[in-house]
């Protein structure tokens, strides 16, 4: 059984981003993965929200938490603009998530052990975390990028 999930991607002026993240997340809507698809947009003044709404994702302002709160997915997935997650990184993640695996994913080289491959490659773009929404089983939802360090924090 495949899991809810909702994507949440943070956007500020990212139409220059965009062309190269809109398939790797339209793959997934295509496939009916994707319980939502939400930008979260810190004030664009481009055409980033006009891009999202054409690939199917509700534009929320604000910021990632902002989002996060009106997601209706049983999974949180957080990526940023300029993340370039793999092909069929969605599929594999739902199908995981629905058998109630561990919570934590890892694409790229990022020191965490507890971490699991979404994906094979060697893209060292992010790390997600997802995060269990309504089960009440978040601690902390992060995304580092490939320097390890944090960039969002979010506790229950």
């Amino acid at each position: 059984m495949r899991a809810a999930i909702s994507v949440i991607v943070t956007t500020r002026n990212a139409e220059r981003h965009l062309p190269d993240l809109a398939p790797l997340i339209f793959e997934a809507v295509q496939e009916g993965i994707l319980r939502e698809l939400i930008f979260a947009d810190a004030g664009s003044t481009d055409a980033t929200a006009e891009i999202a709404e054409a690939i199917g994702a509700e534009v929320v302002p604000g910021d990632r938490d902002t989002a996060a709160a009106q997601a209706q997915g049983e999974w949180l997935l957080f990526l940023d603009q300029c993340d370039r997650p793999e092909s069929g990184w969605t599929r594999a993640a739902a199908d995981h998530l629905g058998a109630r695996a561990p919570a934590v994913f890892r694409q790229g080289r990022i020191g965490d052990l507890r971490a699991r491959a979404l994906a094979p490659g060697r893209s060292r773009a992010l790390m997600i975390r997802a995060v269990d929404w309504r089960a009440g089983r978040l601690g902390r939802a992060q995304v580092w990028p490939a320097r390890n360090r944090p960039v969002s924090r979010r506790t229950a």
